[in-house]
């Protein structure tokens, strides 16, 4: 049995609509502090993702807090209203040393400290730097402020003003109102239908469907995009439609989606954090895999977080036990190269034989290298991957 796990954006899609949406928040922030205009740099982008932070929602705050500590620390006279908006007129104004920050390095600090999601992470990292300064326990008190505004709930829109305006640009600002139910600040098209472009061949794409509907090639798309699970009664502010914007865009409606929606989901109805179960845990790759062998999408949640948690093997990963299965994963960052180690060292501890082997699509920089050292077998593209992967299958 050959199963198939693709990651979404960088493998299936340029991520067009996200890294420029991504730029325009940072910028955003940026200039509503004072700052110059500086574009956020790809190689700065790419240290994030080689970190495993793939969250847009994380890396704005994160490079907006950087933005915000670089001029609270180069001004030990400066004092901070409670109130981020507040505090970005006072940050805006005056003549202030403006040290440009390290987007790059607290990216790879965040990453280093790992164990919980980005953005706390990084707030952890923030606040001990800010302990460590020369100013007094209030001035540090008001910083903390800021921090939580903009790092403390990355995934909730009513408290987040970094996802906030993120999502006018992803969305569009028509479908941004009718989703959130709020007045847009800018007028913008959806960037991902305008930006997104498929980063592989129609010629690989139809293959890739025949061999789907002919159980060639069992697949699925595990992706934190966010998504709205099937038959979802939660608020639908909670589950934006953007891997589905995704799907529409490469033509693959048809493979099963395992989203951050889907993970989100699974999270509420265990009483999780939000982002608990998504890559690298394993928990989201038995899900794609569940739901590559053809279960309904609940199951095939249920399925991965009870082997997980719990140590269950139900349905439909038991089938796995009567034949031997390759899972062949494509990928551009390490999180999905790790959640699908421990999800097959998972299946295998409970009898399985399944072989695995990890595509990493990267051409350069520090992805690359952060996937060739999990053991990626690494390629400059996707068309590359799957000419590569093609051999198995026949």
């Amino acid at each position: 049995m050959n199963l198939w796990l693709f990651d979404l954006d960088g493998v299936l899609i340029h991520p067009g609509g996200y890294r420029e949406a991504l730029r325009r928040t940072v910028a955003h922030f940026s200039r509503r502090m004072g700052n110059p205009e500086r574009p956020l740099e790809e190689s700065e982008i790419e240290a994030f993702e080689a970190q495993g932070i793939t969250c847009e929602w994380d890396i704005a705050g994160i490079c907006a807090a950087a933005d915000a500590f670089a001029i609270w620390r180069a001004n030990p006279d400066l004092h901070l209203p409670a109130d981020l908006f507040r505090a970005m007129i006072v940050l805006q104004k005056g003549a202030l040393k403006r040290p440009e920050p390290e987007y790059a390095g607290w990216a790879r600090r965040t990453g280093a400290l790992g164990g919980e999601s980005p953005s706390l992470s990084a707030a952890k990292i923030f606040r001990q730097e800010a302990g460590h300064t020369e100013a007094d326990i209030d001035r540090v008190g008001e910083f903390d402020s800021v921090l939580d505004a903009l790092l403390g709930h990355p995934r909730e829109f009513a408290r987040s003003p970094v996802m906030q305006y993120f999502q006018q640009f992803t969305l569009g600002s028509r479908t941004y109102a009718d989703l959130y139910r709020v007045p847009a600040d800018v007028e913008t098209p959806s960037l991902l239908a305008e930006l997104d472009r498929p980063a592989f061949s129609a010629a690989n794409r139809d293959r890739i469907l025949t061999m789907h509907r002919e159980r060639k090639i069992r697949s699925a798309i595990i992706t934190a995009r966010p998504c709205r699970p099937r038959g979802a009664a939660d608020d639908p502010t909670e589950f934006p439609p953007e891997a589905e914007i995704a799907l529409k865009v490469i033509g693959l409606e048809e493979l099963p989606l395992v989203g951050a929606g889907q993970m989100l989901w699974l999270s509420k109805r265990h009483g999780q954090q939000p982002d608990a179960y998504l890559k690298p845990n394993p928990a989201h790759s038995l899900a794609a895999i569940s739901m590559a062998l053809g279960t309904a999408e609940g199951d095939g949640l249920e399925a991965g977080r009870a082997l997980v948690e719990e140590g269950q093997l139900l349905p439909p990963l038991d089938a796995l036990k009567q034949e031997t299965a390759d899972i062949v994963v494509f990928e551009d960052s390490p999180t999905g190269v790790l959640a699908t180690q421990s999800a097959v060292d998972l299946l295998n501890r409970k009898g399985m034989n399944i072989r695995m082997s990890f595509l990493g699509v990267a051409a350069g920089g520090e992805k690359r290298t952060a996937l060739e050292a999990l053991g990626a077998e690494i390629l400059d593209s996707t068309d590359e991957a799957l000419a590569y992967a093609w051999k198995k299958v026949g």
